[in-house]
């Protein structure tokens, strides 16, 4: 069995997954700022919740840019210098795994199709991730559309700072679940494609997945997204299929069960 652990910039899930990719158990938490006090709560909640004896291995989703299973920058968690995994194996005595959070939901939402994918998180922040015959693409291993400028209602912003869920989330509020009237997701649609405009006429994807709270509404908004691109697009750009998240708020658990499981089969 794999434990498998979703840090986000605001909460954090661990899920003990079994070899056939079902979850067990699962306990969430707080993401807290201080890495410390953040590492002291994992161990406490893994300790409380789980039966280390029976995981084969751990397996850790971070923001951020991931190198050499370590986490080199994290993008809104103002950590540094925080070797997880070597932590992680240190006190449990466990083979360890990180990788970014958005290329793990989209290895689990995309690992079924040949096509080239192109998925979106849109929560806290935006991540993204580009898989083509079930493994992520090199050229795009360290893709990071969140924190890409765009200029919108006159203001110069990084994407996610404009159509993230919790930019959203500001601007009305409400949580993106509960946001109503044409006029508030007509500005919605308008946030979102200043990113998927050109993403999309860059990467040419087969589809694209939505993950994150405000992904996951994507079936609201989805008709009126799909006629905006298609006219922004380039007419050598075919327009993709705009999908929702299979797996929900559990994508990156998913693909964190299949990173583990792929690299204990080759050890």
């Amino acid at each position: 069995m794999y434990l498998c652990i979703d840090i986000g910039g605001t909460k954090t899930i661990i899920a003990l997954v079994n070899k056939r990719g079902k979850i067990l158990h699962s306990v969430k938490f707080p993401t807290s700022t201080s890495q410390d006090a953040f590492y002291s709560y994992l161990t406490q909640q893994i300790n409380a919740s789980f039966v280390i004896s029976e995981v084969d291995a751990i397996s850790i989703a971070m923001p951020g840019i991931v190198k050499n299973n370590r986490a080199t920058w994290l993008g809104n968690l103002p950590w540094h210098d925080f070797d997880l995994a070597a932590m992680l194996k240190r006190d449990y005595d466990k083979p360890a795994y990180v990788e970014n959070d958005a290329n793990l939901a989209a290895l689990a939402e995309a690992r079924k199709s040949p096509q080239k994918t192109l998925y979106f998180t849109f929560s806290t922040g935006i991540g993204g991730g580009v898989i083509r015959d079930g493994k992520i693409i090199k050229k795009y291993q360290d893709f990071e559309p969140g924190h890409t400028q765009y200029t919108y209602l006159g203001r110069k912003a990084e994407w996610e700072d404009i159509a993230a869920a919790s930019a959203i989330h500001q601007k009305y509020g409400k949580l993106v679940s509960d946001i109503s009237g044409r006029e508030a997701w007509d500005d919605i649609i308008e946030r979102l494609l200043l990113g998927l405009v050109p993403f999309t006429a860059s990467i040419k994807p087969d589809r694209i997945i939505f993950g994150g709270p405000l992904g996951l509404e994507l079936p609201r908004y989805r008709r009126q997204l799909r006629q905006k691109l298609a006219a922004y697009l380039p007419k050598n750009v075919q327009m993709p299929r705009l999908i929702k998240a299979h797996y929900g708020s559990f994508s990156v658990i998913q693909g964190c069960y299949l990173y583990a499981k792929s690299h204990q089969k080759t050890h």
